[in-house]
């Protein structure tokens, strides 16, 4: 008797639909990579239309939709734009909404909840980043002859700052996209086909940073996303998401693993280029020396 195929299983438990897709993939038929496909082109506004739509959109039937989301775990159809939509009323919380709701006198416990949650937050983004996507990325940055932008949001920003800082470092042509969004297209007409753009998009996500992250794609750039387990709309066009759990007990969101990410991925990259890099830091550090920046 042939083996039952195994249901898909996500990385975390807190993994979105959309990343038990991607951690899925290779596992489904031919016509359920395609429903696969589909869904992840139009997050998640494929899966929140009837069987039939879906399927058309798929181009295949609606049994097919049915095993598809049969193999992500759920029971039925109803059950699974059920999640979809829950996943959507997450992902645009602001921290009003997740204000702590613990009375006043009563959090003597708080560091050691945020302590926790925060240490586990970095072990599931760690955990959720595919080793075969990490050795690539870093190939990538460590490719001198693509140009590396960066970008991030409101807050976000500070993650694609400090991540600039390693990388101008360590590679010649490592540019952050700053100002304000009305001068974002002067930098989007120096992005060239084959060059990268790593981009950090957490909830509640910005409109600005989708439509210059789909410029840089439309222009031939590869995209690298470093984002939520709801997953910002630009996954929907990523070579590559890392997904971070960000949720603590308390009104705002943890950044600690977008941090965590640019540190990993920037021991990469330093590993990689060698001796290069280690020239180009040797040469920065003369130059200090020389402005007296050094002391």
């Amino acid at each position: 008797m042939p083996r039952p195929k195994k249901t898909a299983k996500p990385v975390t438990e807190t993994a979105s639909i959309q990343d038990r897709v991607r951690q899925a993939l290779q596992s489904f038929s031919d016509a359920e990579r395609r429903v696969a496909h589909a869904l992840l082109g139009e997050y998640p506004v494929a899966g929140l239309e009837t069987v039939a739509k879906f399927a058309k959109r798929a181009g295949t039937s609606g049994p097919t939709i049915l095993r598809f989301i049969g193999r992500l775990g759920f029971a039925n159809y109803a059950e699974f734009q059920d999640a979809l939509r829950s996943e959507i009323h997450i992902s645009l919380q602001g921290p009003l909404t997740r204000y702590p709701s613990m009375p006043r006198g009563e959090q003597s416990g708080i560091f050691e909840e945020i302590t926790d949650a925060i240490c586990k937050s970095v072990a599931g983004a760690a955990q959720n980043v595919r080793r075969g996507d990490y050795a690539q990325i870093v190939s990538r940055i460590c490719d001198l002859d693509r140009g590396v932008f960066l970008l991030g949001g409101r807050f976000s920003w500070m993650l694609a700052s400090y991540f600039h800082h390693y990388l101008r470092e360590l590679r010649p042509g490592a540019r952050i996209v700053r100002d304000s969004s009305a001068a974002w297209a002067d930098y989007l007409l120096d992005v060239r086909k084959g060059d990268l753009l790593i981009v950090f998009d957490f909830r509640r996500y910005q409109k600005d940073v989708l439509e210059f992250a789909r410029g840089a794609h439309a222009q031939g750039a590869e995209v690298v996303l470093i984002t939520d387990i709801w997953y910002s709309p630009i996954a929907a066009f990523a070579k590559f998401v890392l997904a971070c759990p960000v949720s603590v007990p308390s009104a705002f969101d943890t950044g600690v693993p977008g941090l965590a990410m640019v540190e990993i991925i920037t021991a990469g990259v330093v590993e990689k280029l060698g001796g290069r890099a280690k020239d180009r830091i040797a040469g920065l550090e003369t130059l200090r020396h020389n402005f007296k920046l050094g002391d």
